[in-house]
């Protein structure tokens, strides 16, 4: 099938808008076509231009893109498209919509969908009016923390494909956590499916001087970071905020918590995710984070839901932390966040939000000292079921520019951080360090016996 559309195609002189460094990745059709980069290293918007071009080049063919929450995309992929077809001057030939969330090429109907890994059934079972489901697209996939997800994702781009056509997964992202599944499958291992490339901002043509110079400074003043957003090299991206933390000494085995500790709820809240924790505190003060709930695309009155549901009745929460912009009053509803949560069951404390003095607290309870038994511990610790904050805890980073506050890039990190944080703010200082009772040897010289034997007295003179 041939369209005025399509002809047009051969009038745009590819290099003059994707510039250099991504000609294998625009010609492969391998079944995984991975993209790692630092930043400004053009992977998202190369992306974007491949399946806009593609898309009208191949009249059968259909996209799916898909990112960790569905409601991320507006910003994010859906507006790289949309600035796609600008820049390959074909926008007019496109059609955008953000209800549903799609974009359509006119001339055939075909489409690009949007969908997200929290809701697994919309993710699983897509269809189309027009020609296959050739193609996907998964951004920001270090988002996306279970390879099994990704491989039930996998497996519904199925079926058999026209002449001429292929499947294909092309998975971008920035390698912020060098533990990631990714790392171990695409590039620890060889895999004839996937074509792999790592790309830098050496590769953007279009940045200007000071966008290199911002990246550069990295490289004297930061490696670790440079290695990261700079070489596209897995790693984590400069130091570590949270550099008490030992998995030794601060995760532990679950246990019967005393029914006269003092327990709390803390929570971080938004779309993107739920980060709900609960603490149980001993009469020393030490703090037991025994159990989490973390959850995306959950509105308010479904969050408050899933957190009264996993509340034993005879837990007796005696306080729930929350940040201070829930009590901002939303224009739609005239009723601010922490007002639908308590309209749900659940009343919200307001928690102190000064970020520097939060973490730094937070280090303080996270700082290892030896108890009266010889054992080293901390002020917090966590039980194993709370893979999360276990999981992001030591990854977060120091603020580049500010080393007192953490990075909240990526996002994805900050959440259950950023929910204990709320806890600490109410109790700065930390558990009381009952410490092993030290023993002293002191050498008295032995009494000397009496001269004048037992029971007489010498007189004094």
């Amino acid at each position: 099938m041939k369209t005025k559309a399509i002809q047009e195609l051969h009038e745009i002189f590819l290099p003059d808008k994707i510039g250099k460094g991504y000609a294998s990745f625009w010609k492969t059709k391998k079944r995984y076509r991975v993209l790692k980069g630092g930043r400004a290293s053009k992977k998202s918007t190369t992306t974007a231009m491949w399946f806009i071009y593609n898309m009208m080049k191949y009249p059968l063919a259909n996209t799916v893109v898909v990112r960790k929450t569905f409601n991320t995309h507006k910003q994010s992929t859906f507006a790289q498209l949309k600035w796609a077809a600008r820049r390959l001057g074909v926008y007019d030939k496109w059609k955008f919509t953000t209800s549903p969330l799609e974009a359509t090429f006119i001339p055939t109907g075909q489409k690009i969908l949007f969908r997200g890994f929290d809701d697994p059934l919309k993710l699983t079972s897509i269809t189309v009016d027009v020609g296959f489901l050739c193609w996907a697209w998964i951004e920001e996939a270090y988002e996306i923390e279970k390879e099994e997800d990704f491989n039930t994702f996998d497996e519904s781009i199925r079926g058999e494909m026209p002449e001429g056509y292929w499947k294909q997964i092309t998975i971008t992202y920035n390698p912020w956590v060098n533990t990631h599944w990714t790392k171990t499958r695409f590039w620890d291992n060889e895999d004839p499916n996937a074509f792999r490339l790592t790309t830098t901002y050496r590769c953007n043509e279009w940045l200007d001087d000071s966008d290199r110079a911002l990246i550069e400074h990295a490289r004297i003043h930061n490696p670790d970071r440079y290695k990261v957003i700079g070489l596209g090299e897995y790693g984590i991206p400069g130091g570590v905020y949270f550099d008490e933390f030992r998995t030794d000494i601060h995760v532990i085995n679950s246990f019967p918590i005393p029914s006269h500790w003092r327990r709390y709820r803390t929570i971080d809240y938004g779309l993107d995710m739920l980060a709900c924790y609960w603490i149980a505190v001993d009469m020393n003060q030490k703090a037991y984070v025994y159990k989490e709930k973390y959850q995306s695309d959950l509105i308010i009155s479904k969050a408050a839901k899933a957190i009264l549901e996993m509340t034993n009745p005879n837990e007796n929460i005696y306080q729930t932390f929350a940040p201070p912009d829930l009590w901002n009053r939303r224009q739609e509803t005239g009723k601010s966040a922490a007002e639908i949560f308590l309209d749900n069951g659940l009343f919200l404390t307001q928690a102190n939000n000064d970020r520097e003095q939060g973490w730094l607290n937070l280090k303080e309870w996270l700082d290892p000292y030896e108890d009266e038994q010889g054992i080293t511990t901390a002020s917090l610790v966590i039980t194993k079921n709370c893979t999360n904050l276990i999981r992001t805890l030591p990854q977060i980073q120091k603020d580049e520019k500010n080393p007192n506050d953490v990075a909240t890039e990526p996002h994805e990190l900050t959440h259950a951080p950023d929910s204990i944080r709320y806890f600490i703010a109410g109790r700065p200082a930390p558990a009381i360090r009952l410490k092993k009772p030290e023993v002293y040897n002191f050498d008295f010289e032995k009494p000397k016996p009496n001269p004048l034997g037992k029971g007489n007295k010498q007189r004094v003179i």
